[in-house]
């Protein structure tokens, strides 16, 4: 087998996906002392929990009753707190060799080498939806996913779509300076109620226009061209951001050789996958079947975890022992 190229980026644990599954298994490696590197091909951690309910609230994950999706990934995120987590987003893995006793992965990116891995992918890569708009093509800056706040400092923007991640940019590039229009084809947005509560106070204020309801017709090189009840109107934009929510994808890893049923990926006791080192958590592994629940993949990725632990380091054992014993 060929050894690691030298210049790869290496973690002894390497985890693709950021959701809740992802996480757990990061935190989990990382308690145990190994090195770990999560992969994430969003803009933001948290998986399904972020990109598609962050507003709404979930019942089943244990200890945290009635908590919004987006409170539970902060809590998650709050736990790798001093830990070698190093997470890195907008990052996509496309590809998976044998590197030494390891694992290469590639990405859009560069290449990176991990002792073990452990794939949390979920239904797949949540990629936002394409802008089906008219004249797309004649604008100079469409974009179809959240931005770099600061980069957009200073521009006219314009923001199309109700989904919560809407109402989060206004916000956030109206604090970074950007001249912000929302506009949405119906009269209400969707978010948490703080964020919708500030959006509400900017629109009172008028630190932003909100055009809504809006039936966006077109995009055109100085803007676009709503209708509002019944009247066409221009606006001016030097970005325009539509959101239209995300949608999942595999097939960046389903030419891995993984033995794959349907949208599934067959995993034996702790996880394991047809693969030496490689393990599967959460929504694509073919043990939890039907059960897409929060809780059952906490349970997959601690165990996933620990037993990547002690294949990277056979010194290690398999069962963690109790948090409480330790420091």
């Amino acid at each position: 087998m060929d050894t690691p190229h030298p210049d790869a980026l290496h973690s002894d644990i390497l985890v693709i996906g950021a959701g809740p599954a992802g996480l757990h298994a990061a935190f989990y490696a990382a308690w145990r002392g190994l090195s770990v590197r999560v992969l994430e091909a969003r803009g933001e951690v948290g998986g399904q929990l972020s990109a598609l309910y962050p507003d709404k609230r979930v019942y089943d994950v244990p200890g945290l009753p009635g908590t919004r999706a987006a409170a539970v990934v902060q809590q998650l995120i709050r736990q790798l707190d001093g830990l070698k987590v190093d997470v890195r987003v907008n990052l996509v893995a496309r590809t998976l060799e044998r590197a030494g006793d390891g694992w290469r992965i590639g990405t859009d990116q560069g290449t990176l080498t991990a002792g073990a891995v452990i794939l949390a992918a979920g239904l797949g890569a949540l990629l936002p939806r394409a802008a089906r708009v008219p004249g797309t093509d004649d604008h100079p800056d469409v974009r179809t996913d959240l931005p770099d706040p600061a980069g957009l400092s200073g521009r006219r923007v314009l923001i199309v779509g109700g989904v919560p991640q809407a109402a989060r940019a206004a916000l956030e590039l109206l604090d970074a300076g950007a001249n912000v229009t929302l506009t949405h084809s119906r009269a209400g947005f969707r978010g948490d109620p703080t964020s919708l509560a500030q959006l509400e106070e900017a629109r009172a204020s008028g630190q932003i226009e909100i055009l809504a309801p809006a039936r966006l017709l077109r995009l055109t090189p100085p803007g676009a061209e709503l209708e509002m009840d019944g009247v066409t109107r221009s606006v001016g934009a030097d970005t325009v951001l539509i959101l239209g929510g995300y949608l999942p994808d595999l097939s960046p890893i389903q030419a891995w050789p993984l033995d794959w049923q349907g949208e599934y990926v067959p995993d034996s006791p702790g996880g394991r996958t047809p693969l030496d080192g490689v393990y599967v958590v959460g929504d694509l592994a073919q043990s939890g079947g039907d059960f897409k629940l929060i809780s059952v993949a906490f349970a997959q990725a601690a165990v996933a975890a620990n037993h990547a632990a002690h294949h990277v380091r056979p010194g290690l054992k398999v069962r963690p022992g109790h948090s409480s014993e330790k420091r």
